[in-house]
């Protein structure tokens, strides 16, 4: 198959992921862009940090851990579970991240974070979550 082959592509390529890679630099300067205008959060303690995501959402995670792995005064996990380590609690901070908004093991992972009475931090998706 030729990578020119649009049609070829479009049929293996049903979630458009071609076009999103290609759109990534767009997505990193409007991350910063986002990153700069939103409202700081000021938690006092936060004991330990959960990123909760599966696939390409869950990455981000990975890269955190990578890139302050010597920074970071907690320890940061990346969990791609339905449910969240058992040591858990009020004095976490779980990231939630989900590209569609609808992943099962991000929701469950954010229902359990807000049973435990967790700081949650979530991206904002264009899907709604239906309970």
């Amino acid at each position: 198959m030729m990578a020119n082959d649009i049609e070829k592509i479009t049929m293996v390529d049903k979630a458009n992921m071609l076009d999103g890679l290609a759109r990534f630099p767009e997505q990193i300067k409007e991350a910063l862009t986002i990153a700069e205008a939103v409202q700081r959060f000021n938690f006092l303690k936060i004991d330990n940090v959960v990123v909760a995501g599966m696939g390409g959402s869950a990455i981000s995670g990975d890269i955190m851990l990578s890139l302050f792995r010597d920074k970071l005064d907690v320890p940061l996990i990346v969990n791609r579970e339905y449910d969240l380590p058992k040591w858990v609690n009020k004095d976490t901070l779980v990231i939630c991240i989900s590209y569609s908004g609808n992943t099962d093991e991000t929701l469950s992972s954010f229902k359990i974070a807000s049973q435990k009475k967790c700081k949650i931090l979530c991206n904002k998706s264009k899907y709604k979550y239906k309970k």
